[in-house]
């Protein structure tokens, strides 16, 4: 090697490295992803591409081009091929930028070119026509590319079909199909206005989904029952091209009872109207659960760090006691299958619930905790319960006569939040004494509240407007219960012991237990009956 070969060899290395170090990278309008033009922005949009080598070129040895191409093989061949219709010679400097407008992008297979070319004028978005804009990066050894799509569609897309209706209280529900389900479709807008009237250019409701639920006009006017409501859907594409309208389908709202307004028509007492709203409503149980806590503060100040171990045992601490501490705190949860007695309150004239939910008795799920006081052969808990549970029916005709009910196509829905103030006898001596000693009766007792909240169609709460009533209040009474429990320690001692000092967990059980609630406001009227007795099953640990 001559010594004029050994000086351009480190050069050569240095532009050898600076190429395959790169790595190039396109954005068009600040962002890699493809870009989509419709008809409304082909002629206005600019494409503003900007890139950046990776490397810093060598000027006067290298070059950078802008192509613009209608095949992508153009940007990864040197001389391009096919020859791009789009060739710029750019500054060669690491990053650079430079602007297309869109219709220069616009081009076809032997058409005109631009955004008025046929080919361009009559793609749609389930065919689009697609070019490509790229960078290239021609340096010693090579070339490197990076391309970013450009995508048009300027035609309208297909308008919805199979528009239909479905009446409800106040609302339409509407439903429609793709026009052509290879369209890639970004959104409908649902018109309604009063039958014979055109659209002031609102829009009832847009939805990316094919169906909708309306209660308003495209100037935001409340449906009427009984009136009708010239219903269109547009569909607006991915492009940004909206299509023709559907054919209109005329809807009418029809009043329909939900459980709360049948249940007032049949006779029905309980008026609510406070519900979440009423914050004394529940204050009972509250004032017995802080005078609980302060009794706690008073009577075991010196164990709170205890305490408040054994409820963070929940999250997985450790407990590394050599010997166990005496039970403090036990959590249960319980679930059953629950069918309130509402049609049990006296002057109905029919069945107002099962009219609307039928023979269903959906789960009701309850969550316990509680705080083992003493153990006097046995264990005497005083604790707190919470649940929830739901049901869900369709509304009723109106005119229906008692035993011969219409249902309509609304949906009506009944929330229950139960809560508690319980004490429970779990005699325990047996199990404590044995450790594979397997059951442990119990006895539980306590003052229960519920909240209750009907919904109508509309997702709102219901209310009674002739009468006078709103569809959410509470019902006061009492529960108790009589149950046995598997204790689970039994059937692995050792498994237990290991689970003690893991997680701090004392004893883990199954239980079943045959419970009744007495929910009505202890027979006094005006209230909504909840009360029901039935099986309940679960799993508690105790800490």
């Amino acid at each position: 090697m001559t010594r004029h070969h050994m000086r351009l060899a480190p050069a050569f290395a240095l532009a050898l490295a600076s190429f395959t170090a790169g790595a190039v990278s396109l954005q068009v309008n600040n962002s890699s992803a493809g870009v989509l033009v419709g008809s409304s922005n082909c002629k206005t949009m600019q494409l503003i591409a900007t890139w950046n080598l990776g490397v810093a070129p060598i000027p006067g040895s290298e070059q950078v081009k802008l192509l613009g191409s209608r095949d992508p093989a153009s940007c990864t061949t040197n001389p391009s091929s096919p020859t791009p219709q789009i060739n710029r010679s750019e500054t060669v400097t690491q990053t650079g930028a430079d602007t297309v407008s869109a219709n220069q992008m616009a081009l076809t297979d032997g058409g005109i070119g631009g955004c008025d070319d046929p080919a361009i004028v009559n793609a749609t978005s389930a065919n689009p026509v697609t070019n490509v804009l790229c960078v290239q990066y021609l340096a010693l050894g090579g070339l490197s590319s990076a391309s970013v799509t450009v995508s048009y569609a300027l035609a309208k897309p297909t308008p919805p079909q199979g528009l239909g209706i479905s009446p409800g209280d106040s609302h339409l529900r509407v439903s429609w199909s793709a026009g052509n389900s290879a369209e890639t479709i970004a959104n409908y807008d649902v018109h309604v206005v009063p039958e014979g009237t055109a659209s002031d250019g609102g829009v009832a409701d847009r939805v990316t989904g094919t169906n909708a639920n309306i209660d308003h006009t495209d100037n935001g006017s409340a449906l009427q029952n009984d009136a009708g409501y010239t219903v269109t859907v547009v569909a607006r594409d991915t492009y940004g091209n909206v299509s023709d309208p559907s054919l209109p389908v005329v809807g009418f709202p029809v009043f329909s009872a939900d459980f709360y307004d049948h249940y007032r028509d049949l006779g029905g007492s309980a008026e609510g109207g406070h519900g979440c709203a009423t914050g004394g409503a529940s204050a009972w149980i509250a004032a017995v659960a802080i005078a609980l806590a302060l009794l706690l503060r008073r009577r075991r100040g010196a164990r709170n760090g205890a305490a408040l171990i054994a409820v963070f045992a929940l999250l997985g601490p450790a407990a590394r006691a050599e010997e166990r501490r005496p039970r403090r705190f036990l959590v249960g949860f319980k679930m059953d299958r629950y069918d309130p007695k509402v049609d049990s309150e006296p002057g109905l004239t029919g069945t107002p619930y099962h009219d609307v939910f039928g023979p269903r008795a959906p789960p009701r799920y309850q969550l316990e905790f509680d705080w083992e006081v003493a153990h006097p052969f046995g264990s005497v808990l005083v604790g707190v319960t919470a649940g929830f549970w739901q049901n869900y029916g369709k509304t009723i005709v109106p005119g229906s006569t008692p035993g011969n009910v219409q249902q309509a196509q609304d949906t009506t829905t009944l929330n229950i939040f139960p809560f508690g103030l319980i004490a429970t006898y779990r005699f325990d001596w047996l199990a404590d004494r044995w450790e594979r000693f397997p059951f442990i009766p119990y006895a539980q007792a306590g003052l229960m509240r519920a909240l209750w909240v009907s919904y109508n169609g509309r997702g709102a709460v219901s209310s009674d407007a002739q009468r006078g009533g709103r569809g959410s209040g509470w019902t006061n009474g009492y529960t108790t219960a009589l149950g046995i429990a598997l204790n689970l320690n039994a059937l692995d001692v050792e498994l237990a012991r290991e689970a003690y000092v893991d997680t701090g967990i004392q004893r883990a059980s199954l239980f079943a237990e045959y419970g009744w609630t007495y929910l009505s406001d202890f027979h006094q009227g005006g209230t909504l009956i909840l009360s029901d007795h039935a099986w309940r099953f679960g799993v508690a640990v105790e800490f």
